[in-house]
């Protein structure tokens, strides 16, 4: 596991990473060749990264923030993430960060630390391949107990979203998911097949039931706030592997869908560091686990199915079963009386193209909810955008012979997709998150390896600390 602790004074270190804005010298004094390296071109354009040599530290990486007026918590995390990677060398066994102590960016900026340590690889490696993870220390003046157990249990998310599907059929990657929460205190509860049957959680067992390997919710609860009575349920998409079933994806469209499990992963992350850091909220973290495959038992299209609060769906589309499988998720939080929901999900392609790649989308109609994202989103670095909300979207979703559909229009996808969710939420606080386009990256770049980035698990538990008033 990554080490990162935080520190108000650097420590002695093999590598120093320095943050620096556009165009200023460092605020730390100037380093050998620093202002050569100005003369020369360098200005500390967010993610430009400058390497220079000394005695002690032996490397040091200045590490651009951009404008001083305009950098946010965001380029902070990227800075650190990117210096972090480019100091990283062969016999580096300790490393300090320093970038400028602004209380938003703390979380943000030990996120960064992980974001550039983090490795994955099935490879068989020699020892001599196999370099330990230098130890970190942060340089800030308050201690972020929360922060980093974020980076750890970020790593777990990363490595569950980069395993292969053969690796994590639902009911084993509840195992370990359930292991990473162990001597925690966290309450376990696995709700497998024959369980979800009594229940009457058709929407669930109706995505699984083309695949060998069974569906499970997993439930998770942590009383971090016994003298406070709300309770906080993250409710997570674990698609173990979506062939899209009998609405079959494409073979490219396939490549990379052992991550659409991201949003439950990310549930997970968010409960282990909640309750590792101690926080002071009470959450309830449901995982909806199940793989969608074409085998001879699937889901038809023109299926209706019933879910577990009763409602008639009406199945058009087996490669929308994101939002199938949290229906039964959102219907069991309400079923437990909790008192808000938040949603997470690799749900639609649409957001990714909406909005690039460059934010999570969200949907609420409850201000407090939406207060909680977007300060737990700028304090993250994990960047969420409201979407609109409009009875056009339900509409969509209206049908002839069910109750609902699960399909629209081609217009619209995210809010469709959203909407649906929430119609399970009856009168409880709701909120939507996806994270297409954020929970992986196909190529390494700004500072991170390529794959999972556990988008969501940071963003999750600061929402928690939001709605509990402990920010």
């Amino acid at each position: 596991m990554v080490s990162v602790s935080v520190a108000a004074t650097r420590p002695k270190a093999d590598a120093l990473v320095v943050g620096v804005y556009e165009g200023e010298e460092l605020a730390a004094g100037d380093f050998p060749g620093f202002v050569h390296a100005l003369a020369q071109g360098y200005r500390g354009r967010v993610g430009e990264a400058l390497v220079l040599y000394g005695e002690e530290p032996r490397r040091i990486v200045v590490t651009g923030l951009g404008p001083r007026t305009k950098a946010d918590s965001r380029a902070a995390r990227r800075a650190t993430a990117i210096g972090v990677r480019r100091a990283t060398a062969k016999g580096i066994a300790s490393m300090a960060v320093e970038m400028p102590d602004q209380a938003e960016w703390r979380t943000a900026v030990v996120q960064g630390v992980g974001d550039g340590l983090y490795h994955f690889s099935y490879r068989k490696e020699t020892e001599a391949d196999r370099e330990a993870s230098p130890v970190v220390t942060v340089v800030m003046s308050d201690s972020e107990p929360l922060a980093i157990e974020l980076v750890q249990s970020a790593e777990f998310v990363r490595n569950w979203v980069n395993m292969g599907s053969n690796d994590k059929p639902p009911e084993r990657l509840a195992g370990y998911m359930t292991d990473a929460l162990a001597d925690t205190g966290v309450e376990i509860e696995l709700l497998r097949h024959d369980r979800l049957r009594e229940m009457g959680a058709g929407a669930i067992l109706a995505v699984g039931q083309g695949s060998e390997s069974p569906p499970a919710i997993l439930l998770a609860t942590y009383r971090g706030a016994p003298g406070d009575a709300r309770m906080l349920a993250l409710v997570g998409k674990g698609i173990t592997f979506d062939s899209g079933g009998l609405s079959l994806k494409s073979g490219e469209g396939m490549m990379t869908m052992k991550t659409d499990m991201a949003g439950a992963a990310a549930v997970m992350g968010a409960v282990r560091a909640l309750a590792r850091s101690g926080a002071a909220v009470n959450v309830m973290g449901i995982a909806c686990i199940a793989e969608n495959m074409p085998g001879g038992r699937a889901q038809r299209p023109g299926d209706v199915i019933k879910s577990l609060n009763g409602t008639h769906i009406e199945v058009l589309n087996t490669d929308a079963e994101g939002r199938l499988v949290l229906a039964d998720g959102v219907a069991l939080a309400h079923e437990r009386k909790v008192n808000a929901i938040v949603d997470i999900a690799t749900l639609t392609g649409a957001n990714a193209m909406a909005l690039g790649g460059a934010y999570a989308g969200i949907l609420t109609e409850h201000d407090d909810l939406k207060r909680c994202l977007q300060d737990a989103a700028r304090k993250s670095a994990e960047p969420v955008w409201q979407l609109p909300i409009d009875d056009q979207y339900r509409d969509m979703i209206k049908s002839p012979i069910a109750d609902i559909k699960n399909v629209g229009g081609r217009g619209g996808g995210m809010q469709v997709g959203g909407l649906f969710i929430g119609a399970f939420a009856g009168d409880t606080p709701w909120a939507h998150v996806d994270i297409a386009g954020m929970a992986y990256q196909r190529e390494a770049g700004d500072g991170r390896a390529q794959g999972a980035t556990a988008f969501g698990c940071a963003l999750l538990a600061g929402v928690a600390l939001e709605y509990f008033g402990q920010a």
